[in-house]
């Protein structure tokens, strides 16, 4: 395709070619998961508390596509750098098919629904979590499907599609979530509705786009050959158990929050979570943009290239952190006051404060991550994911004893996102070092 990226001649004219479309994708993304909560929010605090003890179920859905498009986008990637274009084709249709598997698996989910929103303390919001989360239970091939064809694109150096696509998504929830909300008085069902439909928009025309022989890699089971379902999981699985991690210590993070500060507390941490998606959406951008470039360059054994690559991207990435952050603390109040979270400027300044710090060393993690996926090593990620999120409700645990009204959380996110960054840089730099000794061993072998 002719409009499509060259990862491998130049990487850093590649980087910025393949994510500048990306940081408009990740900005109206953010967006797009801030229209509901913000238009919800404006109805009563129990409609928004209902969204919010909602956000780790709706996390796993997307889950399901976005994990098994970066684990297919890390094979095409990895085969196209190495100029198999037939095993690219093949990955795609094992990605399809692992797709269609999952939308199963979910709707099936619906039967045990009430128990899950018991589980995760829905209990004194049961009736409007069902009205919300129902309807995209029962119809999960939206968001999957949107979000896999979004990241098969991406390994073909295509990031201009989705992000038109996501820019358009976005707009046309705006547009319905108020009409369905308040104008056909559905409440919350209307917010559901309305992210179904415009997924449901993005969804189809990717698949189009595909079908229509549009993309450089076409769905054709011609080219359906059994036997690298493994590889796709090797990257999918422990993509999509980490995010159920992360959504197992959101769920106990709500519930110490909601032991120390009732639902105000789940309100105050829905709000910094949907502001920090904005404050980090270049993040995400550079993030995606390097599974693609990484897996190329990996396939291509350019490990010279890639370490330059990294430690330039990295260096972007904490710059603008460190800016973004810093002018948020200043404008913190506005944020906030955009859900009718009021009552709270102590945690507020404090959330704003530690942002300054969290927020960079989380940029450092997502880099780094999406590096070691893009070489396959996902299952890394996985161990280190694991451990620091026991280490994180560890630190929660013991100190919320000591530090009341939400203090404990704050300070065991901030450790633990530290702690992590180190810890994904070192693992970073010692594959690096071992490709180049592999690729040193066997050119001299």
């Amino acid at each position: 395709m002719a409009d499509n990226v060259d990862f491998i001649s130049n990487p850093k004219n590649a980087f910025w070619q393949f994510t500048t479309p990306l940081l408009l994708l990740t900005l109206f993304e953010a967006g797009y998961s801030f229209v509901d909560v913000f238009w919800v929010s404006q109805m009563n605090p129990e409609s928004f508390f209902a969204i919010g003890v909602t956000v780790p179920i709706l996390t796993l859905i997307v889950s399901f596509g976005r994990s098994l498009g970066i684990g297919t986008n890390s094979i095409m990637s990895r085969e196209m750098g190495d100029n198999n274009l037939i095993g690219s084709y093949n990955s795609i249709l094992h990605g399809i098919v692992a797709c269609l598997v999952s939308c199963v698996i979910i709707m099936m989910s619906i039967f045990f629904l009430m128990d899950i929103l018991t589980f995760v303390g829905a209990d004194s919001s049961m009736d409007l979590s069902m009205q919300y989360l129902s309807p995209m239970i029962l119809c999960p091939f939206v968001f999957i499907f949107s979000n896999f064809f979004a990241n098969t694109l991406q390994a073909e150096g295509n990031s201009k599609i989705p992000t038109i696509l996501l820019i358009s998504t976005n707009v046309l929830n705006l547009v319905l979530d108020p009409i369905f909300i308040f104008v056909l008085d559905w409440g919350v069902s209307g917010a559901s509705y309305a992210t179904i439909l415009s997924s449901g928009f993005s969804a189809l025309y990717l698949l189009y786009w595909y079908l229509s022989g549009k993309s450089e890699v076409p769905i054709n089971f011609r080219y359906f050959k059994p036997g690298i379902v493994y590889d796709i999981f090797t990257v999918a699985f422990p993509n999509f158990l980490m995010d159920s991690l992360w959504c197992i210590l959101i769920l106990f993070f709500n519930k110490i929050l909601i032991e120390q500060l009732g639902q105000i507390g789940v309100l105050l941490y829905s709000s910094a979570s949907k502001i920090q998606s904005v404050i980090i959406s270049h993040q995400k951008a550079f993030s995606r943009g390097l599974v693609s470039i990484c897996g190329h360059l990996f396939g291509a054994n350019k490990i010279d290239e890639l370490k330059d690559l990294y430690h330039y991207v990295l260096k972007i990435t904490i710059l603008i952190s460190v800016i973004s952050t810093v002018i948020f603390f200043f404008i913190r109040d506005y944020g906030f006051a955009l859900f009718s979270v009021t009552g709270v400027p102590e945690s507020v300044f404090y959330i704003a404060l530690a942002g300054i710090i969290i927020v960079p060393f989380r940029g450092i993690t997502a880099v780094t991550e999406k590096m070691l996926d893009g070489m396959g090593k996902s299952f890394y990620e996985l161990l280190l994911t694991l451990g620091s999120i026991i280490y994180e409700i560890s630190i929660v645990y013991l100190l919320a004893p000591i530090f009341k009204q939400g203090v404990c959380v704050l300070l065991g996110i901030l450790v633990g996102e530290v702690t992590l960054a180190i810890l994904y840089y070192i693992m970073l730099k010692y594959f690096l070092k071992k490709s180049e000794n592999e690729i040193h061993h066997a050119a001299g072998a």
